[in-house]
C-alpha cells in the first residue's frame, strides 16, 4: 500500500465515525485512490439510522468527495440493532 492510500484509508474510516457509526467490523481499504469497504456496519447506540440506504449513500458522497478519492467499491452489510 503506498503512503497516500494509507491516508486516505484513515480519512475514509474517520467519516464513518464522524457519523457515529459503529465501525468495530467495519474494513476499510484504499488502493490506487479507490476505497474498498467491507465488512459489518451499524449505527452506534448513540444514533439511530432510519433509512440505511440513504444513510450508505450519505457516505459514498462524502467518500467521493475526499480529494483523491477516484472510486468506491461497497460491500459492506448493515447489521440492524
Amino acid at each position: 500500500m503506498r503512503t497516500g492510500d494509507a491516508i486516505l484509508t484513515r480519512r475514509v474510516k474517520s467519516e464513518f465515525i464522524r457519523r457515529e457509526l459503529d465501525t468495530s467490523r467495519l474494513e476499510v481499504k484504499v488502493i490506487h485512490a479507490v476505497a474498498y469497504l467491507g465488512g459489518e456496519l451499524k449505527a452506534s447506540r448513540h444514533r439511530k439510522v432510519l433509512d440505511v440506504k440513504k444513510e450508505m449513500a450519505t457516505m459514498e458522497t462524502i467518500i467521493m468527495g475526499l480529494r483523491e478519492i477516484r472510486g468506491i467499491d461497497n460491500r459492506i452489510k448493515w447489521i440492524e440493532l
